[in-house]
């Protein structure tokens, strides 16, 4: 019995709202925060093969393309740095995760599998006084090899 996927599409757009001003929502914000990451990696020129690219029960944020390296990007945000650093919130559970996420994606053919695999983590920080959000990418933020 096959399941039934309600996620956008790998190339929709997030709903508009104002790069300084957060969405209220979660989902919303998510959503946002992964548009500014897919920004810029366009803007460095990486090739974004998905986003929402889900296999094996879990769901990768963002794949790319730079170099002949196949990067696997989460995306976390917060509003305000009350709660530490997004980056923080990438634990070893969630590292090992996206570890298995990736290699289904592998086996099912989704991703390319001529590639080394890098796993990046961006970050989005929107300021709680309406500036323009902080949006860092972290690359080889984490090797799968350290999760076993």
């Amino acid at each position: 019995m096959q399941r039934s996927s309600r996620s956008r599409a790998p190339f929709d757009p997030p709903p508009a709202s104002s790069p300084r001003q957060p969405p209220a929502g979660r989902l919303e914000r998510g959503r946002a925060a992964e548009a500014l990451v897919r920004q810029e990696l366009e803007r460095r020129g990486w090739a974004v093969l998905g986003a929402n690219v889900r296999a094996g029960g879990g769901e990768l944020d963002l794949c790319a393309l730079a170099g002949g390296v196949l990067h696997v990007i989460e995306v976390r945000s917060r509003v305000g740095g009350h709660a530490g650093h997004p980056l923080e919130s990438v634990g070893p559970a969630k590292r090992r995760r996206l570890a298995r996420t990736v290699a289904v994606a592998l086996a099912e053919g989704r991703l390319p599998r001529q590639c080394e695999v890098r796993y990046d983590v961006a970050t989005v920080v929107w300021p709680e006084t309406g500036s323009a959000p902080r949006v860092e990418v972290f690359e080889g933020a984490f090797d799968a090899l350290d999760l076993w």
